[in-house]
């Protein structure tokens, strides 16, 4: 069995993505097949009145969803989003948004996954779910 040392390190990947910098997107968790990430509200990425828009629920969806997919690849191996789907359950309002990722079915070259979204403010409440596919692919050296 492989340890979790010899896997793609999301953390890493995330860190070198300028749009989540910007967003201010950061793993709250991370294990085999799951990660779970964060993005505080911000008015400058909001619509009126002070929600989240589907554009950013699905970008927090996404991320989780090929975040979890990296989990479970090889060191040296990243993940692109070949496409994703988000369905809007709720109204995005809250102090932050929460994605939690899970893979679905993880492959060599093609892995799907899916991602709950919350809206967090004084409870969690699900506002979207993303099912998305990714492209795995070896980083050149």
């Amino acid at each position: 069995m492989e340890n979790i040392a010899d896997r793609a390190d999301p953390a890493l990947f995330l860190s070198a993505l300028p749009f989540v910098k910007e967003y201010g997107i950061e793993i709250a968790s991370a294990v085999d097949g799951a990660v779970t990430i964060e993005m505080p509200f911000e008015a400058r990425f909001s619509t009126p009145p002070n929600h989240f828009p589907a554009s950013i629920v699905g970008t927090i969806g996404d991320v989780a969803a090929v975040s979890s997919c990296l989990t479970m690849l090889p060191a040296g191996w990243a993940a692109a989003t070949l496409d994703f789907t988000i369905k809007m359950t709720g109204r995005a309002e809250g102090r932050l948004l929460r994605a939690k990722g899970k893979v679905l079915q993880a492959g060599k070259t093609i892995s799907v996954a899916e991602a709950h979204v919350f809206a967090v403010g004084t409870e969690e409440v699900l506002c979207g779910s993303v099912l998305a596919t990714t492209r795995n692919f070896r980083l050149k050296a």
